[in-house]
């Protein structure tokens, strides 16, 4: 069995020192610590929209979203003791 090789690439060059500094040259706007939701809850939009108002509605996203309600609500937690017996099911059979 033969190795295949890419042209040009050998392992050696890929850990060579990089030649330049890389930059993106991006800052972001916001200075935040936390990891900002994609989609807030409902039940946090309260706190974020004081949040938005003190930081001159930054993030734009997320002020925006709890803004206008499209924020959502988790759905409740399943019954630990569901009924074992369908629904059709009656005492009276027996």
């Amino acid at each position: 069995m033969s190795a295949s090789k890419l042209p040009g690439f050998t392992a050696d060059q890929s850990l060579a020192p990089a030649r330049g500094r890389y930059r993106t040259g991006y800052q972001s706007a916001s200075r935040s610590s936390g990891v900002v939701p994609a989609i807030p809850m409902c039940s946090n939009c309260d706190g974020i929209l004081d949040r938005c108002e003190r930081n001159g509605w930054r993030p734009r996203g997320l002020c925006n979203l709890c803004a206008v309600g499209a924020c959502y609500d988790p759905p409740p937690p399943p019954d630990p003791f569901p009924n074992p017996w369908p629904p059709w099911f009656s005492s009276s059979i027996f």
